[in-house]
C-alpha cells in the first residue's frame, strides 16, 4: 500500500476533533445551599397553592344549599354596599343589611343595584316592619388582602363582607354566614348564583397549574445541580495516556 500523506494520523487534528479522548465524564450532584433553599421554598409554595385550590374544588361538589325562611327585621341604619358587582353588563353594588332573626343577626345580601356615579351611593328604600324572608345561607370567604387598612371615602361602601366589622358597628355578634335573599321585602335585582360545576372544574384547573409549576421547579433544581468532570483514563500498560 502506497504511503499517502492523507493516510497519516494528524495528532493535532485528532486533539481538536475529540478533545476528551482518553478521558471519561463523571456526573454527580452538587448542592448549592442558598439556591436550593430558594427553589425548594418556591416548590413548597406551589404545592401548597395547588392543595388549596384542590380543596376549594371539592367544596363546590357539596350539594346546593336548600332555601330557608327567616322572620325578623332589618337594621336599616347599618346598610352597606359591596363594591365591584356586575349584572347584565352594568356596574353596581350588592346591598348588605344586617337582619335580626331570633337571638342572632345575619347579614342579608339583598341583591344588586346599579349606580350612575361613583361619588354617590344609589338610594335603597328601607324596610321598617317585621318581615319574612326566603333565601339560602352560604359561607362567607374573606379574601386575602395585602393592605386592609385602606379606607374608602364613602364609609358605607365596602370591598368585602367582614362580620367582625358589622359586629363592632352594631354592638352585637353578627354571624359569619351570609343570607342571600331570593324572595321577600327589601329584595333588589336578584343576582344569580355561580354554577358549582364550573367553579369545581375551574379550581381543579388552577390546582393542576400549580402542580405543574412545582414539577417544573423540581426539574430545574435537579438539572442545575448536576455537575460533570472529565477524568483521565489510564492506559492498559499502566501508563497514563
Amino acid at each position: 500500500m502506497l504511503s499517502n500523506k492523507n493516510n497519516k494520523i494528524n495528532p493535532f487534528k485528532s486533539m481538536i476533533s475529540n478533545p476528551l479522548q482518553g478521558y471519561r465524564r463523571s456526573w454527580y450532584l452538587s448542592i448549592k445551599p442558598l439556591y436550593s433553599l430558594i427553589m425548594l421554598l418556591g416548590i413548597g409554595i406551589c404545592l401548597a397553592a395547588g392543595l388549596w385550590q384542590y380543596q376549594k374544588s371539592q367544596f363546590y361538589l357539596a350539594p346546593p344549599a336548600q332555601p330557608v325562611q327567616m322572620e325578623g327585621r332589618y337594621l336599616n341604619e347599618f346598610t352597606h354596599f359591596l363594591d365591584n358587582q356586575t349584572l347584565h353588563g352594568r356596574a353596581g353594588y350588592a346591598v348588605i343589611t344586617p337582619f335580626v332573626h331570633g337571638a342572632g343577626i345575619y347579614l342579608v345580601n339583598r341583591g344588586f343595584v346599579s349606580y350612575l356615579s361613583r361619588d354617590q351611593l344609589p338610594p335603597v328604600v328601607p324596610v321598617t316592619q317585621a318581615v319574612s324572608l326566603l333565601g339560602v345561607v352560604l359561607s362567607n370567604k374573606i379574601p386575602m388582602l395585602l393592605n386592609d387598612r385602606l379606607a374608602d371615602p364613602i364609609s358605607q361602601r365596602v370591598q368585602y363582607i367582614d362580620n367582625k366589622y358589622f359586629s363592632a358597628l352594631t354592638g352585637q355578634p353578627v354571624l359569619r354566614d351570609i343570607f342571600h335573599l331570593q324572595e321577600g321585602a327589601g329584595l333588589q335585582a336578584l343576582m344569580p348564583q355561580k354554577a358549582p360545576y364550573l367553579n369545581h372544574h375551574r379550581h381543579q384547573g388552577y390546582a393542576l397549574q400549580w402542580l405543574l409549576l412545582a414539577v417544573a421547579g423540581l426539574i430545574i433544581l435537579l438539572v442545575a445541580s448536576i455537575t460533570t468532570d472529565a477524568v483521565k483514563i489510564d492506559s492498559p500498560s499502566g501508563e497514563k495516556s
